[in-house]
């Protein structure tokens, strides 16, 4: 999918602003403007002392031969603005061309779904980065202090409705506007024992082992049919008593 910027693009001698589509194109490696487009808007160029060749993705050279003239413009996309040197070339069905050094310079956030592309991850050299940046942050932090008021205020309180009471509550449609935020509190009841999922160390599973032991010493010891009229041989007073010692 192509990436085309709808872009202003503002001279520095005459401060004349011109619109033009500019192609995303990650594999070239400078910034061109048209050599039609700038002769029929009328835009002057700047002669550089040293031609700079141009060649094709084979490494033949390029048939628009050498780059030896740029244009100095402020390129404008939505709220980012920035001065750059153009080279110009000629481009065919492309009016402008930004690069993969643009794209390294400013790294935008681009979608290549619907060819949205935002411009909020700019150095702080760009000016209109820098005024996105200030209105998120103010965002966050209002949204930040309207989170924090509704988590110091109060509880709503909770009103058992009567059965006799077959009165309509009257309701207003709230009008929501583009940009307003919903924010939504949640009552939860106590929890119940088959809520509770604890996990067991091993020292907590010795201490119930304890206890059970504990528990199953102080049972009445109940013994067999076998030697029924005879518990008081098991009777632990009988048992701590010795026999008479026998001369």
């Amino acid at each position: 999918m192509l990436v085309i910027l709808p872009i202003e693009v503002s001279t520095t001698d005459t401060s004349e602003v011109h619109s033009v589509k500019a192609l995303l194109d990650s594999g070239a490696t400078g910034n061109f403007i048209d050599r039609d487009f700038i002769q029929t808007k009328g835009i002057n160029t700047q002669s550089i002392s040293r031609p700079i060749p141009v060649y094709n993705v084979d490494g033949s050279p390029n048939e628009a031969g050498q780059i030896s003239e740029v244009v100095d413009v402020v390129l404008r996309y939505k709220t980012h603005s920035k001065r750059m040197l153009l080279a110009v070339s000629n481009l065919g069905k492309q009016n402008m061309i930004l690069s993969y050094t643009w794209l390294k310079d400013h790294n935008p956030e681009v979608n290549w779904q619907t060819g949205e592309v935002q411009m909020n991850r700019c150095p702080p050299q760009c000016e209109g980065c820098r005024m996105i940046r200030k209105e998120q942050a103010s965002r966050k932090r209002m949204e930040t202090r309207a989170l924090n008021v509704c988590r110091s205020g109060p509880l709503p309180e909770h009103a058992e409705d009567s059965e006799g009471d077959e009165t309509p509550v009257q309701t207003r449609e709230a009008e929501y506007k583009q940009g307003n935020r919903l924010f939504m509190t949640r009552i939860l009841s106590e929890p119940t024992a088959e809520d509770l999922h604890a996990a067991s160390t091993t020292s907590q599973k010795l201490a119930e082992g304890a206890r059970r032991s504990a528990e199953a010493r102080r049972e009445p010891f109940i013994p067999p049919n076998c030697v029924r009229g005879f518990e008081s041989v098991f009777a632990k007073e009988d048992f701590d008593i010795l026999p008479e010692h026998r001369q």
